[in-house]
């Protein structure tokens, strides 16, 4: 069983049905369909179409995907679909080099859809993967819910315009809401077929990126606490003055009144039993979520200050088995690197590894990891691209958002910190910087950072010689900073934690680095009320920093509880961990008074 797949072009016809085409064969095991229409309609060019897929997908193969090409040439690839990413819009506006789409003199597009992971289709016929040959009794309302659930979000501006004072004066030729509405009215006129709704749910990609330990002579801090010129200790023991130490109000909430004591659970952290192989003992590395059950990490450093060499990993976050990644390249491979960022784009289907630093040497560079190839490739940018270590770095809209981090300075003076915003259109291939408004953190690296839908979320961190305990929000569609007041007993300040984003707009937090100690609590903030928790643990790991932390998607089995997946880290004493925890937090769960 494999879902069908169709493009929608015309608002006034329903989708057209990708059909099996004997000419297009790339080799003897793969299938390709083409789906094929005008390119230019009432002397109206095609501005952008729609590619879904509908129907049930292989649950015994979750490599199964669908890769989508341009006129038959397989060097120029679209997109790659997969069980939760299930469609793509392209648009002329946002489309690399516009994309030449007219095939010769015909002024046709034609697309053509490669199915990999599935055996070959038998059937010959245009039904194999089109339309259902029989009309279905599908509402409107589910109809709708198909074009949401397969419609990614879109973007309010150009990704070739950049971003003025939070708003583009470039009108958006995307669909909105109403648009779609009216497009489903027009398809159940027109069209006797209608395309069955899906039982699928929307799934979001929420790309969290964990900053990391560096260590550098003059910049991060060393794995003891390090001794700068004048012989005072980079972190000042952990003493932040007010005017640089961010504290919260302590105001208290109560717990959910609509909860019942039965309902209120204790987090519980399990110690993942050791496999071999499994990565090195490492911190300052990076781990992004794949797909439902996979897992990449990428990068570190361990013992004796050492780069890991064994780089990239890939975890079966159901078997909870690793394994080494062996990855080719026609070009430069990335060097060996801690304190970057791993994102991934899961249009693209690939890992996005940007900045960090080795030894005394800095990065600014962006190397592209293809998931499906398993091949790295650098990438050419334009515009100026920063230099930094323990940033964060958020996909959003199709772009990498860079926010803070370290970076070098000349002569003898500290490395310094940074809190600007930069942007990296994988689009344009080239960076940009917006505007922003409101009142910007204060410079920062090692710092947490967490996409809920629109917001985001950046927690503590450090600047020579202080740590951070606050708060700062900001909202990605107006692009304006606000740091709200907050109840609760807020975390003590730290850099190097570990963060993920929980479901009902919450944020998960763990461990990190005081300036004095490594750290083992774990903390909630709630969006929604901007309110902190302490959790209690039934059993708390080592303290640890520079760890990286994965939420896990949730399943019949997590139906009231997150689970949250912890690997490595260090004590700030030499000592690396090569560990897996999985932290398992009820959506009520017991807090700490």
């Amino acid at each position: 069983m494999f879902p069908k797949v169709y493009c929608l072009h015309n608002t006034r016809h329903a989708p057209k049905a990708f059909e099996l085409d004997d000419s297009v064969r790339w080799n003897c095991r793969d299938d390709a369909f083409v789906c094929k229409f005008d390119a230019i309609e009432k002397e109206d060019p095609i501005q952008q179409f729609l590619v879904f897929t509908d129907g049930s997908w292989p649950e015994e193969n979750s490599s199964a995907k669908v890769h989508i090409y341009l006129n038959e040439e397989k060097d120029r690839k679209l997109c790659t679909l997969t069980k939760s990413k299930r469609s793509f819009l392209w648009s002329k506006d946002d489309c690399k080099d516009g994309y030449e789409l007219l095939s010769g003199d015909e002024k046709q597009i034609i697309l053509s859809a490669l199915l990999q992971g599935v055996s070959s289709v038998k059937s010959k016929t245009k039904d194999s993967v089109g339309l259902c040959s029989s009309p279905t009794n599908t509402s409107e309302g589910e109809l709708m819910q198909k074009i949401n659930e397969t419609t990614p979000i879109l973007a309010v501006q150009s990704a070739t315009t950049p971003i003025i004072k939070g708003k583009n004066k470039k009108s958006s030729n995307l669909p909105t809401q109403t648009k779609l509405s009216n497009q489903l009215k027009s398809m159940k006129k027109e069209s006797e077929t209608e395309v069955p709704s899906t039982n699928g749910s929307a799934k979001k990609s929420n790309k969290r990126q964990l900053d990391k330990e560096n260590v550098n002579s003059h910049s991060t801090p060393k794995l003891k606490s390090a001794r700068c010129k004048g012989g005072s200790r980079i972190f000042g023991h952990g003493k932040t003055p007010e005017s640089k130490r961010v504290l919260s109000s302590t105001e208290t909430t109560g717990n959910d009144s609509a909860a019942t004591h039965s309902e209120i659970k204790t987090v519980r952290c399990v110690d993942l039993p050791s496999r071999v192989p499994k990565p090195s003992s490492r911190w300052g590395h990076s781990i992004c979520m794949v797909d439902d059950k996979t897992a990449v990490l990428i990068g570190g450093q361990g013992n004796k200050m050492q780069l890991s060499k064994d780089s990239v990993w890939t975890l079966d976050t159901e078997r909870r088995s690793w394994k080494s990644s062996d990855i080719t390249t026609d070009q430069i491979k990335p060097e060996n690197r801690t304190g970057h960022s791993a994102t991934y784009d899961p249009t693209m289907r690939c890992i996005y590894v940007f900045g960090g630093s080795k030894n005394s040497k800095w990065f600014h560079d962006v190397h592209m990891y293809d998931l499906d190839d398993q091949k790295w490739t650098l990438v050419k940018v334009n515009g100026k691209a920063p230099t930094r270590a323990y940033h964060s770095a958020t996909l959003y809209r199709h772009e990498l958002w860079i926010f803070g981090g370290v970076f070098p300075r000349p002569n003898l003076q500290p490395d310094g910190c940074d809190n600007e915003l930069h942007i990296f259109s994988p689009v344009m291939e080239g960076w940009y910087k917006p505007i922003v408004t409101g009142d910007k953190p204060l410079p920062r690296s090692g710092h947490s950072a967490n996409l809920v839908e629109d917001r985001l979320l950046v927690f503590g961190g450090w600047d020579f010689p202080f740590c951070y305990n606050d708060v700062h929000i900001l909202d990605l569609t107006t692009l304006d900073w606000s740091s709200p007041k907050v109840l609760g007993e807020p975390p003590k300040p730290r850099c190097w934690s570990a963060s993920s984003t929980l479901t009902n707009s919450r944020v998960f937090i763990h461990g990190g680095y005081d300036g004095d100690n490594p750290l083992d609590d774990a903390f909630i903030f709630d969006l929604d009320t901007f309110t902190w928790q302490t959790l209690v643990l039934d059993k708390k790991p080592s303290p640890r920093a520079g760890h990286a932390s994965i939420r896990l998607c949730s399943n019949y089995e997590s139906r009231n509880e997150d689970e949250i997946i912890i690997f490595g880290g260090g004590d700030n004493d030499g000592n690396f961990f090569s560990d897996m925890l999985s932290f398992y937090i009820p959506f009520v769960p017991a807090i700490s008074d």
